[in-house]
């Protein structure tokens, strides 16, 4: 069930109301997504296939504004969020990088935390055609200090990117889920609690070998065709490229510090 995960049960709550406008999180929200509603075209609604941007999508779906949802289909998301999207939002469209992350990482080399090519190649730019400049993003301000920072509407490259549930927590996003009623990923009740990519630089170090033993023994083929294109990168250039500088490591070590984020 949703709520074996929190301390106190919002099924017998309900949404708070602001003491200042008197109105809901989920009518500030609507408003906020029809105040801002493009005069001309309609919204490009970014959808993870996660709970806050199922939450985003509802609430767009309630407030009748013209939106096109599009998911970015990175290829080392889980297979259970790509299969509960074509089967519980089958109007998303998918877009794809040019190249697989694989095949990148033996381009480019490989992501490190302070280096995320991954982040440009496989999320954002696969979607860069789509000339639809009103964005709604599914972000909230307790996700980091960083995305607090931004505020609830920020312009990057000409893009105006609108967050309508920037303000709820992640007690409220369940809430919504459980009274509407709203299908979700499955994953979140193996204890996932945020749904992203597979592999990802984010999951390694010390403080993270749990998730990361967690990711790899639930998605060993992804981590497998990793570990492959870590090879090839180990032997056409990295084997290369320490002997230059004085030193080698053998391809398990070289693997090991990248789990260990070094």
């Amino acid at each position: 069930m949703l709520f074996k995960y929190f301390p106190v049960n919002y099924k017998s709550m309900g949404q708070q109301l602001n003491i200042f406008s008197g109105k809901s999180k989920q009518e500030e929200s609507i408003n906020f997504i029809k105040k801002h509603e493009p005069p001309e075209g309609s919204y490009f609604l970014g959808f993870s296939g996660g709970k806050d941007s199922t939450v985003l999508k509802h609430l767009a779906e309630l407030s009748g504004v013209r939106f096109k949802s599009y998911y970015s289909a990175t290829g080392i998301d889980p297979p259970e969020v790509v299969s509960f999207i074509k089967r519980h939002h089958p109007d998303v469209v998918f877009c794809h990088p040019k190249e697989s992350f694989y095949k990148l990482i033996v381009k480019k080399g490989f992501p490190t935390k302070f280096a995320r090519w991954c982040c440009d190649e496989l999320k954002k730019n696969p979607c860069k055609h789509i000339q639809l400049p009103h964005k709604l993003m599914g972000i909230r301000f307790e996700e980091s200090s960083k995305r607090a920072s931004r505020g609830e509407i920020s312009v990057y490259k000409k893009q105006h990117i609108y967050k309508p549930i920037f303000r709820w927590t992640e007690y409220d996003i369940w809430d919504h889920i459980e009274r509407h009623n709203l299908p979700y990923c499955s994953l979140y009740d193996e204890g996932f609690d945020r749904l992203g990519c597979v592999v990802c630089p984010f999951l390694c170090g010390d403080r993270m070998e749990r998730k990361l033993m967690k990711h790899k023994e639930r998605w060993p083929k992804i981590y497998a065709a990793f570990e492959r294109a870590m090879y090839e990168l180990y032997e056409d250039r990295e084997w290369y490229r320490q002997k230059s500088k004085g030193y080698s490591m053998l391809f398990e070590e070289f693997l090991d510090n990248w789990y260990k984020g070094k």
